[in-house]
């Protein structure tokens, strides 16, 4: 009995006996030990009236199979953040990433636009008909998106990184996308420390100059928790390793400060150039 396989009740997928979660469409499964002759049989298709409206219904049982599942995940990567769970929906990890790094741009939006206001109150009329036309909140905007995007360039370098390393230490292969999950399995509560930071940045008053400040050093704790998830999941679980986990970790570790640096000189000139040309704007508009 213990040899037959298992299948997703939801979608009929076969899964691993241990399995919590369906490779395929991310049903939270936790002990399901169905017999083959007993798994899912596909339904025959009845015979739509309103296409576009059935596919929309789909779509958003999707969305919330999805969610549901996935905050089924979170919750269990917050109680055991080093087990890893290799069932899990291949974009879960991908989407905790997304989630945190959208929270840490809205936190600095937020900073922005409070040290924006203090700007505003402390010049004069001229100077405020200056700001409104060089157009102020699209700038802010733009720097965001473009924030984003950096920050997830960030956590794709983190990602690489530990992935290339974690496969010349051993020789078991594992599977990137449950690589990412698990990377992501560790540094989950890095979300909550995001949305924390993002509530205190809305309710800090933009003349706080000792609120803005502790909002600065409460994001530190985000950089420590990547840094100790990096070297985590590089040794975590190895059981016959190529080389010396330690030598590995001082690798890598270098390795990422190398690949970091070429990234933040490349971001720096790019961003100068910009800079230049908005204070040549600037400077246009005030003479």
């Amino acid at each position: 009995m213990t040899n037959q396989p298992v299948f997703c009740p939801k979608c009929g997928n076969e899964i691993k006996p241990d399995a919590k979660f369906c490779p395929k469409c991310g049903y939270a499964v936790q002990e399901v030990r169905q017999p083959v002759e007993s798994a899912p049989m596909p339904q025959s298709t009845p015979q739509a009236t309103d296409y576009n409206s059935s596919r929309t219904s789909d779509s958003i049982a999707s969305v919330k199979r999805f969610s549901g599942n996935y905050f089924a995940w979170y919750l269990e990567t917050l109680r055991h953040p080093s087990r890893p769970l290799v069932d899990a929906n291949r974009f879960f990890g991908l989407t905790s990433m997304v989630v945190e790094s959208l929270l840490m741009v809205l936190t600095i939006v937020s900073l922005i636009q409070k040290v924006r206001a203090l700007v505003v109150k402390s010049v004069g009329t001229e100077a405020r008909d200056m700001m409104a036309a060089l157009d102020i909140n699209g700038v802010i905007v733009k720097t965001g998106l473009t924030i984003f995007l950096l920050i997830i360039v960030g956590y794709a370098i983190y990602t690489a990184i530990a992935y290339g390393f974690r496969q010349a230490l051993t020789p078991e292969h594992v599977d990137f996308w449950d690589f990412v999950n698990q990377f992501a399995g560790v540094t989950n509560l890095i979300m909550i420390l995001n949305l924390i930071t993002l509530l205190m940045s809305v309710i800090t008053s933009s003349g706080n100059f000792s609120g803005l400040t502790l909002l600065l050093i409460f994001m530190v704790p985000s950089n420590v928790l990547m840094s100790a998830a990096f070297i985590f999941i590089i040794v975590n679980d190895v059981q016959r390793a190529r080389m010396d986990k330690f030598y590995a970790v001082l690798l890598a570790e270098v390795a990422l400060t190398v690949v970091f640096s070429i990234f933040i000189f490349i971001v720096l000139n790019i961003f100068w150039g910009s800079l230049v040309g908005y204070v040549q704007n600037v400077s246009g508009i005030w003479r």
